[in-house]
């Protein structure tokens, strides 16, 4: 009964706390999206090549979780993160494979239909919650992030 309590007294600044989030993004992007592909994709495929630069992000991300801290780190975390974001959004509306779409019906009940390959929802929000704690942690005290690890 009292990892309930412990679970259900944590708050938001707990939660979104920017290690953590880089290392599950961290941990699940470098596996699913960088080594399985290389293992599994031929040299000269596009899946592999997308591996490569996963594996770039996969670096940045390792430097973002061990080199900076506090206030330094949740503004890198925020900015990368929400770059890579804005990256997968585009990408999602660009590609035609994606099946995206958005539908508004402007007369009464102004029905709104959005519609996009669900394959995707992981990732986007894996970035979106690592976004959102660096900005959640944007201007906060040099050791704060580091207090919420422990």
């Amino acid at each position: 009964m009292s990892a309930a309590k412990s679970i259900l007294d944590l708050d938001l600044r707990r939660i979104l706390n920017p290690r953590t989030w880089l290392l599950i993004v961290l941990i699940s992007h470098t596996i699913i999206a960088t080594i399985v592909p290389l293992f599994t994709e031929e040299a000269d495929s596009t899946e592999f090549l997308a591996a490569s630069y996963g594996l770039v992000i996969s670096v940045v991300l390792a430097s973002l979780y061990f080199i900076p801290t506090g206030e330094t780190q949740a503004r890198m975390t925020a900015i990368i993160a929400g770059a890579v974001l804005i990256w997968i959004l585009a990408t999602l509306i660009a590609d035609s494979g994606n099946n995206f779409g958005l539908s508004v019906k402007l007369e009464p009940p102004f029905l709104y239909k959005f519609d996009f390959d669900l394959s995707l929802t992981p990732p986007i929000l894996l970035w979106s919650f690592l976004s959102l704690s660096g900005f959640v942690y944007w201007n906060c005290e040099k050791d704060e992030t580091n207090q919420y690890s422990e």
